[in-house]
């Protein structure tokens, strides 16, 4: 049965998705199936303990809706990983192309002095001295390419570094800066819209709630039934990897 997201009391719903917004549906989503797998093997052992089988049912149902939202696809995965490398290389090449337009502004700086156009000069120091250091974000950096090709197709500046790398730098500076909107674009990529996102912390609020149910069930059951197995299988190491380990009051709360 598909889980009803509109059926839960106000009450309830806030406190899932309180719950839920503290972790990532990568995890809730292996750690509901971790759980479920072992409810498999140890599940007719929980309901005298407080882990009914409608509880399992409804576990399944949070776990197939957060894998109907996309949640665990691969092909999202690589997406990300290609964002992240695109991401990369325009920084490098946005770095490269700003050194090359500092160098060919400070070049053209020399035969501006020479000819005796200091207003022209005193643009490419203020310049070149205030932005000395690379932003180190893709937007700040596209805004120092900007920067430096706009002074650089300034008439007097133009005409001064034609032969010295003035017109392809400029050309550069325009793309690699476009590059770096692109890209900082696109590795963005936001969770979704507020619904989405609120619907997707409370499943993983429910799957929160229900592992842990499971798991002091288990924790009970192993104890009086002398079988350590059954803690062991549902313990919370999907939720809590990142986090460090935790003692099971503590994973309870």
């Amino acid at each position: 049965m598909a889980l009803d997201l509109n059926t839960f009391p106000p009450e309830a719903r806030a406190a899932f998705i309180k719950d839920g917004e503290r972790f990532g549906s990568e995890d809730t989503l292996e750690q509901a199936n971790q759980t479920l797998n072992a409810y498999l093997t140890h599940g007719s052992k929980l309901a005298a303990f407080g882990f009914a089988p409608e509880d399992a049912a409804e576990l399944k149902d949070a776990r197939d809706a957060l894998i109907d939202a996309g949640v665990g696809r691969e092909a999202k995965r690589t997406s990300k990983k290609i964002d992240t490398v695109a991401h990369a290389t325009a920084m490098r090449d946005g770095q490269g192309v700003r050194l090359r337009g500092r160098s060919v502004l400070a070049g053209t700086k020399r035969a501006l002095l020479l000819s005796g156009n200091t207003e022209a000069v005193k643009k490419i120091e203020v310049l070149l001295d205030s932005e000395s250091a690379v932003a180190e974000d893709a937007e700040g950096l596209a805004k120092q390419l900007d920067a430096l090709r706009t002074v650089l197709k300034e008439p007097a500046v133009a005409s001064a570094a034609q032969n010295r790398g003035g017109p392809q730098a400029a050309v550069d500076l325009e793309a690699k800066a476009a590059a770096l909107r692109d890209a900082a674009k696109a590795k963005a990529e936001p969770r979704g819209t507020p619904v989405e996102t609120e619907a997707l912390d409370l499943i993983d609020g429910i799957i929160v709630s229900l592992t842990r149910t499971a798991r002091e069930a288990a924790e009970a059951a192993a104890r009086e039934l002398a079988e350590p197995a059954i803690a062991t299988a549902f313990e919370l190491s999907a939720l809590y990897k990142r986090r460090g380990k935790k003692k099971p009051e503590e994973q309870g709360g």
